[in-house]
């Protein structure tokens, strides 16, 4: 009888021991989707650039033409040219700004999205987005280029 208990426990310890936590409660591609995202904003992070310029050029059915040229120092936007009539009120302009908007697009669950980001750096260095099947013009891109840390 004493035998018998003690598998009892075992057994029932080993099947608590073998219980997960389930790590994320969307579709198993948005959450393969954030924990890239993670891994790369890690990456970023870890390098501790705070100083850099960039060009960003988000492609959508808007009035943005040309790229914006930035530049970051201390994580704070030094200077930006670019579509000066349109200015750049809201928009992610910085890379943590931008991992932010990428993550919260994710979480929206898009009817489409790819994301690819820099080998060496980690940043997102481009991101594509069509939230919604049935609708035409509300996709957007954001394509970094000229990436260059000070």
């Amino acid at each position: 009888m004493r035998i018998y208990k003690f598998v009892l426990v075992i057994v029932f310890v080993l099947s608590c021991a073998k219980e997960e936590k389930k790590a994320c409660d969307f579709d198993p591609e948005i959450c393969s989707a954030i924990e890239t995202l993670k891994l790369n904003r890690d990456n970023w992070t870890s390098l501790n650039i705070d100083s850099y310029t960039m060009d960003l050029n988000i492609v959508c059915f808007c009035v943005f033409q040309e790229p914006y040229s930035i530049t970051v120092i201390n994580n704070s936007v030094a200077s930006i040219s670019g579509n000066e009539d349109w200015g750049y009120e809201g928009l992610p302009v910085t890379i943590n700004s931008l991992f932010k908007e990428i993550e919260e697009r994710i979480y929206e669950n898009p009817f489409y999205f790819n994301i690819k980001y820099d080998e060496e750096f980690g940043f997102p260095k481009s991101s594509s987005f069509d939230m919604v099947e049935i609708i035409a013009d509300e996709e957007i891109s954001y394509i970094i280029s000229n990436f260059n840390k000070n």
